[in-house]
């Protein structure tokens, strides 16, 4: 009998944690009794064009949690949505042998697998690293009376004891994510490992590409798209004639609005492409020259990863994971001066691209789909193996024994 795996995560969105979660099932389906467990629909079609899978219904079970209706259409709450998950995850664990959560650290009362993508579970600690993700939504995001009693119902639905996150199997996503997850909550990773990214992107030559940037991500603060077009019009005053696509989720947000007036002022060079995805994603990436990030912390940063693979010299801010990926000090910017004038440097010089260019093609080789799979494989191998031998030594099978095996 194939030893049975939950792989789980609170919803399959847009992001970098779905990524991972996707391409486990990839992993695994074939060799282990696999369940998907999501908070909310499955629409795999979808998934897979997004993520570059190739799921089947049948080759492992669904099991989607019901929401409430008015939680199941909105990305808001994700505390609640987060806590609601929990609870019903907590009445499934009897049912497998290894579990594999893809989103936060998790206490579901069992030893499992836990990948961590960001430091979303702890707000308070989430807005020192990202001030922005409260700029227009204070009243919510902020340290209020109302945000508190909030997350005290969440906590109450749910409770968690960090002290069981480190009896996991911890995976993160950078070394910089390893090193907070040890500093600021004694978490000892196990593993870091880049999540994937999937798909072929075109083999364009550089003489033929567009020289422009390709920026992704979502209009919010915290990406920092005003100062990306911002220093890009610094690099166009100095005589480059670049430009700048912009691919994301259009909204009617605050934050949307005003980087979609900025760049209305700047529609000449400034292209906002909506959310672009699958193969006019990749061949769009491709056929450009170079990528840039704004966020100033990336937990690691999914797309920058992307335009690296699609061969784009990409410039990131000089903070969290993302530095990993692009691992380069010509690519990697403290404040604005200091990245207009590392992109004029690579702009003016044919061989600093050139080496860029073939040092990034190297780095690329970290972020494949192959690597991530071999790498899910060994963990629920190695995750069974160690359960086995804790069930030799003691049949009582106390928590806190696992980690130390």
């Amino acid at each position: 009998m194939k030893p049975r795996v939950a792989v789980i995560h609170p919803r399959l969105a847009y992001g970098g944690s779905e990524t991972g979660a996707m391409w486990t099932l990839e992993a695994l389906k074939r060799d282990y009794e696999v369940t998907l467990v999501s908070g909310g629909a499955v629409d795999l079609e979808r998934l897979n064009s997004y993520y570059g899978t190739n799921h089947r219904r049948g080759e492992f079970k669904i099991h989607e949690m019901r929401m409430p209706l008015w939680l199941d259409r909105t990305a808001k709450f994700a505390g609640l949505r987060g806590a609601l998950f929990t609870r019903e995850c907590r009445r499934l664990t009897a049912g497998f042998d290894v579990i594999t959560a893809h989103y936060n650290p998790i206490d579901l009362g069992v030893p499992l697998i836990q990948f961590v993508a960001d430091f979303s579970f702890a707000p308070g600690f989430q807005r020192t690293l990202d001030p922005g993700t409260t700029q227009y939504w204070q009243w919510w995001y902020g340290d209020s009376t109302l945000r508190r009693v909030y997350l005290s119902v969440c906590d109450r639905l749910a409770p968690q004891r960090p002290e069981n996150w480190k009896q996991n199997i911890t995976v993160a996503n950078s070394r910089w994510t390893a090193g907070l997850l040890e500093k600021n909550f004694g978490i000892i990773t196990t593993r870091v490992q880049f999540p994937p990214v999937p798909g072929r992107f075109p083999a364009i030559p550089w003489n033929l590409k567009e020289d422009g940037f390709v920026c992704l991500g979502r209009m919010v603060p915290e990406k920092g798209l005003d100062e990306v077009i911002r220093l890009l019009h610094q690099v166009r005053r100095h005589n480059f004639k670049i430009h700048l696509h912009i691919l994301g989720r259009l909204d009617a947000s605050p934050s949307a609005r005003q980087i979609w007036q900025l760049a209305s002022r700047h529609s000449d060079w400034v292209h906002c492409e909506g959310l672009v995805t699958g193969q006019a994603k990749r061949e769009l990436m491709a056929r450009h020259r170079y990528g840039i990030n704004g966020c100033r912390r990336e937990a690691f940063g999914i797309a920058v990863a992307e335009l690296v693979k699609a061969g784009c010299i990409t410039f990131v801010p000089n903070g969290g994971g993302q530095t990993e990926i692009v691992g380069h000090p010509a690519l990697t910017f403290t404040d604005e001066n200091d990245a207009v004038t590392k992109i004029e440097s690579v702009l003016a010089s044919r061989g600093l691209q050139e080496n860029l260019h073939r040092h990034l093609a190297g780095r690329a080789q970290e972020l494949s789909t192959e690597k991530f799979i071999r790498t899910a494989r060994e963990l629920v191998s190695e995750f069974l193996r160690k359960k086995q031998r804790l069930a030799e030594i003691n049949p009582e099978r106390p928590r806190v024994a696992f980690a130390a095996l």
